[in-house]
């Protein structure tokens, strides 16, 4: 946990529950993730047998695929033991599919050793994209970590830099799918 981030806080964000680190909204109650929202764009087609979500917030993806696919084995993997602290006791990461690990993501992947049919990647400090998340190091290990057929997703804001990011992944993952969604733009992706 890096402690100059601001302290992530339960607010309300459109009249709903929301999850908030410096402002920006991390995770929102289930039921009010509509579907020109980023949440429900981040789920794939097909039921994952072992999904790893990286960035875990609150557990609003968390909670999505389990409604839609049942019990999959979900491992969400946060830095930030508040966030996980507010997610497990206001949200969802205490599902009993869900087991939370408290990790850097760039290190968990680095030493992973499971294969996961889904992994979805939401990496935001407040409103900070980390670099690492177009590194050649994360990218194959999100290639090595992605089983036969697996589904890669990404969660971008729509910025400056959104076409250089896609262009990177393209070069180690294979895009399939692109939704633009206002501020956010979800990219699926296979290995």
């Amino acid at each position: 946990m890096n402690p100059a981030l601001p302290s992530p806080v339960l607010s309300e964000e459109g009249g709903r529950p929301a999850l908030l680190v410096g402002g920006v909204v991390q995770s929102v109650a289930v039921e009010s993730a509509g579907p020109g929202e980023y949440w429900p764009a981040m789920l794939p087609d097909t039921r994952p047998g072992h999904a790893l979500l990286l960035g875990a917030g609150g557990g609003t993806l968390a909670a999505l695929l389990t409604r839609r696919f049942g019990g999959v084995r979900i491992l969400a993997i946060d830095d930030d033991p508040r966030v996980v602290a507010l997610g497990l006791r206001e949200f969802y990461l205490g599902l009993p599919n869900v087991q939370v690990v408290l990790a850097d993501a760039f290190a968990f992947v680095a030493s992973c050793q499971g294969h996961f049919d889904y992994i979805a990647v939401d990496l935001f400090h407040a409103g900070a994209r980390p670099r690492a998340i177009l590194g050649r190091p994360f990218l194959g290990d999100l290639h090595r970590l992605s089983a036969p057929r697996g589904t890669v997703v990404y969660n971008f804001f729509d910025d400056r830099r959104l076409e250089t990011a896609l262009l990177r992944i393209g070069r180690v993952l294979m895009l399939t799918r692109r939704i633009d969604l206002g501020r956010n733009v979800v990219a699926h992706f296979r290995a």
